[in-house]
């Protein structure tokens, strides 16, 4: 009987990853291949720490945390985020370390539940994670938007409503795509995917300078990164 449960458990993992896969590529808008600009340098792990810092000091903010909670929740969910990239970075880049990924995510976010949970009370903590979604397939995208933001050096308060605004849309984003990993279709999220980057512009919009509005979009244009499409003999594009 074991040896006929592993095949079935590979293919089982296999065909979440393709639909994972395949929503990743629905879910944002696509460039061409001469508008896709070169893969963007990893943010260094210092920096990150600050991007973590300043998501997490935004969700209390909003959630109107006082000073002392607020310095508790900011520690807990950087010491979080920062345990599960080192143990994400130890792993091999292969589709057999997917299923290890969602271990580590699932039991990081318990813990950072838990953490949370002490700090704030099961109420708030429950709505941070709502709002942050941290070990989320869009974790990463809503690290590089946040940094982005940071790198306009707004005023404090702009500086507050703008990540805000991306911490919202990452929500709304992330929750478009669990449900539609969990139904198995991805139709219509493309359009959902959409209609939140144009949300999110139009509130980014009220908020920042023209030229920082044609910044930002230029950098989103790509969201995902990823490096230029190479161009076979027939001219035709062929995905990296």
């Amino acid at each position: 009987m074991t040896s006929l449960r592993a095949p079935k458990t590979l293919i089982k993992l296999t065909a979440v990853f393709c639909v994972a896969a395949v929503g990743l590529l629905l879910a944002f808008p696509v460039a061409s291949a001469e508008e896709r600009p070169a893969r963007p340098a990893p943010i260094p792990p210092e920096q990150l720490k600050r991007v973590w810092r300043v998501e997490a000091v935004a969700a209390a903010i909003a959630l109107k945390i006082g000073r002392e909670d607020g310095g508790k929740v900011v520690q807990a969910y950087v010491s979080a985020r920062e345990s599960y990239a080192e143990k994400v970075g130890s792993l091999p880049r292969t589709r057999e370390s997917f299923q290890q990924r969602r271990e580590l995510a699932e039991k990081a976010a318990a813990g950072l539940k838990k953490a949370l949970v002490e700090a704030v009370g099961a109420e708030k903590a429950e709505k941070i994670l709502g709002i942050l979604s941290p070990f989320g397939m869009t974790s990463f995208r809503l690290d590089r938007m946040v940094n982005d933001l940071i790198a306009f050096e707004l005023p404090r308060e702009k500086s507050r409503q703008a990540v805000l605004a991306v911490l919202e849309y990452n929500r709304d984003a992330g929750k478009a795509f669990t449900a539609a990993r969990e139904a198995g279709s991805f139709e219509g999220v493309r359009e959902k995917a959409q209609a939140l980057n144009e949300g999110l512009n139009k509130e980014l919009a009220k908020i920042l300078s023209e030229e920082q509005m044609a910044t930002w979009k230029e950098k989103q244009a790509r969201p995902f990164g990823g490096r230029p499409r190479r161009q076979p003999q027939s001219g035709k594009a062929t995905v990296q």
